[in-house]
Order: structure tokens, then C-alpha cells, then sequence
């Protein structure tokens, strides 16, 4: 993974990164199973807890996010 540090605002932290657009397909692929996983264990305990729900939420909206950026790319 060849993953670089562009920028960085303390204030908001935020950084801005540049990496290769197979790392962006791994990066969504390991977010996508981590939205499976949470899934079945929102399944296998209901009922759920407000805490995995609010996870499987955010992992959810990063994959969309990343899916944004790559089809940005394209």
C-alpha cells in the first residue's frame, strides 16, 4: 500500500491523503465486510444494541463515501 500524507489541518483535523486506486478498491472491500459482519451481528442478537447499530450506521456511510470517491475516478 503506497498511501501518502498530502496535508494536514490540525483545527479540523483532517488529512488529505493520495493513494492508488487498487488501495481504494481494498480500502472499500475490508469497509464492505465490516458492514457484513456488523449485519450478522445485528441478526444474531436481537435485539440489537444501540451501540452495534449506530457502528454498522457509520460503516455503512463510509462505504458510501468511498464508493463516491471511486466512481470520481472513473
Amino acid at each position: 500500500m503506497m498511501l501518502k500524507k498530502l496535508s494536514r489541518d490540525k483545527m479540523h483535523r483532517m488529512l488529505t491523503l493520495e493513494m492508488s486506486e487498487d488501495d481504494l478498491k481494498n480500502i472499500i472491500e475490508s469497509v464492505d465486510n465490516m458492514v457484513s459482519k456488523e449485519q450478522r451481528t445485528l441478526l444474531e442478537n436481537l435485539p440489537s444494541d444501540d451501540e452495534v447499530r449506530s457502528r454498522l450506521d457509520g460503516y455503512k456511510a463510509l462505504k458510501e463515501d468511498l464508493r463516491k470517491i471511486f466512481e470520481g475516478m472513473i
